[in-house]
Parts: C-alpha cells; sequence; structure tokens
C-alpha cells in the first residue's frame, strides 16, 4: 500500500539516513510550513483509513469508505 507519500518507514531498525551518509536532517534553518504540510497530510490518510476501517467493521459493504485503498 503505498499512497504516494515520501516519508520514512516508521518499522525500520537503525538510525535514519538522510542523504549522503548524514544522519541529522537538516543543516541549516528550517521552514515550520513544511511539517505542517506533512501533518496534514498524515492526518488525511489517518482519517481515511479509519473511516475504512470502520465500515468494514460494520460491514457497511455499500459506503464508498469500504473500497478505500484496497
Amino acid at each position: 500500500m503505498n499512497p504516494g507519500m515520501t516519508s520514512f518507514n516508521p518499522y525500520a531498525a537503525g538510525q535514519k539516513i538522510y542523504g549522503g551518509g548524514r544522519y541529522n536532517p537538516t543543516s541549516g534553518p528550517v521552514d515550520p510550513t513544511g511539517y505542517k504540510e506533512r501533518d496534514r497530510r498524515l492526518q488525511v490518510r489517518r482519517n481515511a483509513l479509519g473511516a475504512k476501517l470502520k465500515a468494514m467493521q460494520n460491514k457497511n459493504y455499500g459506503s464508498p469508505d469500504f473500497g478505500r485503498y484496497s
């Protein structure tokens, strides 16, 4: 399941490596708008998956949420 999000695998073992062998994510000033956008996309995804699980548990086969991310 890949909804098009480019992020790190939360189940991966070990320290994150960001590129060029760096273990630090940034090397300069950070713009917080990127974090807000990422958090918004993750919340939308979480809400959609939660709606799917709720529809599946209730056996609501006619719901548009039932077939989401299948």
